[in-house]
């Protein structure tokens, strides 16, 4: 039987159960009661070793119960699972004791709750335990050791935290002994926190400590949001002296103390100064940034120096000396401002600025209205507004612009005058330049107008000039009358005279004037263009002379075995002429189709002042012909063209068709004076006194032949010759496009009897020497190179007409294309040629 008083004499030392884990708790009991826990485990193996006698040797263990249980087996409780050692009754996981039972092997119970096992005998009972009696004793002694060890380590920890000696450990002194206690593997304890707690605020305030020492190395160039104020240093030099560990870093700390508190004092007699230099506050703003602490004063510096800096740019800005600033930088300082600290001055300047701001955009106001405005104002007005302006210290981009605007007018003016006072009358060109530009200027000018008027008056006069005078025979509208009356410099080249004219026909044309080498300077220069004139008109009379022996030396198309060649003509249409229909030009000496140009009269006289020309005076009849190459224009009368410059030269303008007109004029009186001259000979006027008599005797001998000449059929022929006469009396009623419009049964009987004269037709009527003809006939080429209709040519044609036989093939051709229904009066009536 087993005695159950050393379990509760256990119970009472400690109040716990002797169950397999109650050793583990024995080891790590706290600290401070190792003496308790020797002396318990020590009456602990005195009472139970009196039990040991009825055990065997191998078989004495800790703790049996006085119910009759015998036997017992040893358990390395540690190497079971959780669920297998624990107390079935508390859930107690047993580590050194428990009873269990032979017939029930699914449970057991710690040795506090031993009724409640099972209901079986106490014989099938036995006790499982961990250690025996023999191994109490070691662990006591391990125990007593390591009690003692952990009793001096802690007094040496609570010496050195509560300071008892009056010396403060080292840092190092106190790592020393957390290190101790970490390697002993002492149990956590307050004693241990404490050493712990101390060592971290420790290292905290070392590290922080370096850190405010390096910031203050760094200067402004440290990070910004670590800085610490003032406050926060004091209490940190406190939480450092409390600490009962020494640490050098705190006379760093007390002399970085010192310092902010002599700079705080030095701050708080630079605000009391007032007003202070903005240097003296920037310069003490910069010493406090280089401390690494805040200072309450130091915001109060940043304001100053804020406050300083705006006032001295406001300043800067406003001076009289100084770069106008914008209306931007004026706002801009506005709204600056009132982020400052507010002060007299600050007050005062800002009310400057509003002011001065408001007076600024108002003058904007006026300039940009007067840039804007569509009733411009004179200069004198602008100039005013530009002088109220230049008072106020501010960049105005509109003043400014309109400043440029008065500049650009005044160089206007001083360029109209210039124009207008030169020894030139002013180009067109010129004038049309100088109106556009004005006209861009938002300035009223009273000089545009007179050139609008002008350039009005000028275009005025060219388009009455045109349609009137000047009906150009090319059917395109790129050709200026200037290109019509310019002397054709290449006439000498057949090639060049007929691609030039197909280039016009394309849109393709390179002018006369740049042939004569003219360039856009000496358009300019009357004087040039005259010079290029002439010797344009020399080269055009050798080039047509040239041109002509080329032509005439073509096989003419009018041969019966003529056939295409590199040396044949080639008409406008880009084929060659051949057979009946072909008509020779009588200028260039080129053949064209009948039906590809622009045919002359056969019976109408170019000068109305003649008397009816009776109906065989061949020689009067309209055969010339001038090919579309040579022949440009309508060809006015020199009369006409003279009326022209005496309106021209009225205007205060010079126009390109000034110089060509009077080029013209000029060539045409030479011409004139030459060819009266020359019909004014001796000769000539003979010849001129019998091609009189000859017309006289043929109108006189006309009346009774007209029956015997123009047989009737059917009772109508009485009526045929009055009606050919008036022909010849009336041309212009007859040949115009309505007369061919209404008449055209009448105008086919017409030519049937104009074809019926023609073998009556004979010559030549008159003896012309060759002295007398190759003069004439070197005035008839170069009246036919002559842009203008004088009477001169007219009485020339008709002495060489008359001085050779009447050209039949002609008038046979001249017929053929009317009866063929071609447009014979197009370019007399206005028109154009009939294209290809």
């Amino acid at each position: 039987m087993y005695n159950s008083e050393p379990m509760e004499v256990r119970r009472q030392l400690w109040g716990v159960r002797l169950f397999p884990s109650s050793l583990t708790w024995l080891l790590g009991i706290e600290l401070k009661l190792p003496g308790l826990c020797n002396k318990s485990l020590y009456l602990l193996t005195h009472l139970t070793y009196g039990i040991s006698a009825t055990l065997t040797g191998s078989e004495q263990c800790v703790g049996c119960m006085p119910q009759g249980i015998t036997e017992a087996e040893r358990e390395a409780f540690e190497l079971l699972p959780d669920d297998e050692r624990q107390c079935i009754k508390c859930k107690t996981t047993c580590f050194l004791s428990a009873l269990a039972c032979y017939d029930c092997p699914d449970g057991l119970v710690c040795l506090s709750h031993i009724n409640d096992l099972c209901k079986c005998s106490s014989s099938r009972q036995y006790l499982r335990y961990r250690y025996t009696l023999d191994e109490l004793p070691a662990m006591l002694h391990k125990l007593k050791v390591r009690a003692e060890s952990f009793d001096t380590w802690a007094n040496k920890v609570r010496v050195a935290l509560e300071v008892e000696d009056g010396r403060k450990r080292s840092l190092e002194e106190l790592r020393a002994l957390e290190s101790e206690a970490r390697e002993r593997r002492f149990p956590n304890s307050e004693l241990l926190q404490r050493l712990k707690n101390c060592l971290s605020e420790a290292e905290a305030c070392v590290s922080r400590a370096l850190g405010l020492v390096s910031g203050q190395e760094a200067g402004p160039d440290r990070v910004a949001g670590l800085q610490m104020t003032l406050a926060e240093l004091r209490d940190f030099l406190g939480q450092m002296n409390n600490l009962p560990c020494a640490m050098h870093q705190i006379g760093d700390v007390k002399g970085i103390l010192e310092q902010v508190e002599a700079y705080q004092t030095e701050a708080r007699e630079a605000l009391v100064s007032q007003p202070s230099s903005p240097g003296l506050l920037q310069s003490l703003l910069e010493r406090g940034q280089q401390l690494g602490v805040e200072v309450p004063e130091a915001q109060q510096l940043q304001r100053q120096v804020e406050q300083a800096r705006w006032l001295d740019e406001v300043k800067r800005t406003l001076a009289p000396s100084a770069r106008r600033g914008t209306l931007a930088i004026m706002r801009g300082l506005l709204v600056a401002g009132a982020s400052v600290a507010p002060s007299p001055a600050v007050d005062k300047a800002q009310a400057e600025l509003q002011e001065l701001l408001t007076i600024a955009e108002r003058w904007e106001e006026k300039a940009h209205l007067c840039l804007e405005a569509r009733q411009k104002h004179p200069p004198a007005t602008l100039e005013a507004i530009i002088h109220e302006a230049e008072n106020i210290p501010v960049h105005l981009p509109n003043i400014q612009s309109l400043k440029e605007a008065l500049a650009k007018a005044r160089a206007w003016i001083a360029d109209v005058d210039e124009i207008q006072n030169g020894d030139h009358y002013p180009c067109l060109d010129d004038l049309e330049g100088l109106v556009a530009v004005g006209r861009d200027l938002p300035v009223g000018l009273e000089e545009l107008r007179q050139l609008e008027l002008q350039v009005l008056t000028a275009h005025s006069w060219r388009e009455k000039v045109r349609p009137s005078t000047f009906t150009y025979t090319w059917s395109f509208a790129s050709v200026c009358l200037p290109q019509v009356l310019c002397p054709c410099a290449d006439a000498g080249s057949d090639s060049t005279k007929r691609s030039r004219w197909m280039e016009k026909e394309l849109g393709l044309y390179k002018s006369d004037t740049e042939l004569l080498g003219l360039s856009a300077q000496d358009l300019r220069d009357p004087g040039s263009v005259i010079v290029a004139f002439k010797e344009g008109e020399q080269k055009e009379k050798e080039g047509i002379l040239q041109l002509r022996r080329t032509n005439s030396a073509k096989p003419s198309p009018l041969a019966l075995l003529t056939t295409a060649s590199s040396t044949a003509s080639i008409c406008v249409c880009g084929q060659v002429p051949a057979g009946v229909g072909a008509l020779q030009c009588d200028l260039c000496q080129d053949w064209f189709h009948g039906r590809c140009v622009t045919v002359p009269r056969l019976l109408s006289s170019q000068r109305s002042s003649l008397p009816s020309s009776p109906l065989l005076a061949w020689w009067e009849w309209d055969t010339k012909f001038l090919c579309p190459l040579c022949m440009r224009s309508r060809r006015p009368r020199l009369e006409t063209i003279l009326a022209l410059l005496v309106a021209l030269q009225r205007l205060p303008v010079r126009l390109p068709e000034g110089e060509a007109l009077q080029c013209l004029t000029e060539r045409a009186i030479s011409w004139q004076g030459r060819a009266r001259q020359v019909l004014a000979s001796e000769e000539v006027t003979a010849l001129l006194g019998r091609l009189a008599e000859l017309r006289q005797r043929l109108q006189a001998e006309s009346k009774p032949e007209e029956s015997l000449a123009y047989p009737s059929d059917g009772g109508e022929g009485t009526g045929n010759m009055p009606k050919v006469q008036g022909l010849l009396e009336n041309g212009d009623s007859v040949t115009s496009p309505e007369k061919v419009a209404t008449e055209e049964g009448s105008g086919k009987r017409d030519l049937e009897l104009l074809s019926s004269i023609l073998p009556q037709l004979s010559g030549p009527v008159l003896e012309l020497p060759e002295a007398t003809r190759a003069p004439l006939e070197e005035l008839m080429m170069e009246g036919d190179l002559l842009e203008v209709t004088l009477d001169e040519n007219h009485s020339i044609w008709q002495l060489l007409q008359a001085g050779q036989p009447p050209d039949l093939k002609r008038v046979q051709t001249l017929l053929e294309v009317r009866r063929g229904g071609a447009i014979i009066d197009m370019a007399w009536s206005g028109q154009v040629g009939r294209e290809p």
